[in-house]
């Protein structure tokens, strides 16, 4: 009866054993995901915050271009560079290379 009993006890403590372990792998797989979850959301998080730097370093640099734009001084030499626009008897001149021009 005595040997009956212990191996009844030693199979509820395995059982408990195996239980346990069990549910030990459970919660760490969950902890082990909501990690990686974690990190991918912070590398997101890194990347969104990147982006809008640059956007707005990107906006900054455009508002000055379109206040440039606005005055004739800003205006005449992009409509000549890019738009190839001359007046009439106005001629353009693109010389190559880092050419300085004096007045």
């Amino acid at each position: 009866m005595k040997t009956a009993h212990r191996w009844g006890r030693l199979v509820a403590r395995v059982a408990s054993l195996a239980a346990g372990l069990t549910l030990l792998v459970l919660v760490g797989s969950q902890f082990s995901h909501a990690v990686a979850l974690n990190l991918d959301l912070a590398h997101r998080v890194a990347a969104a915050r990147s982006e809008r730097a640059q956007l707005v370093a990107d906006n900054a640099r455009l508002r000055v271009r379109i206040r440039r734009l606005q005055t004739p001084e800003g205006a005449v030499p992009a409509i000549h560079d890019e738009l190839h626009l001359v007046r009439p008897r106005e001629e353009i001149i693109y010389l190559q290379g880092d050419h300085a021009v004096s007045p």
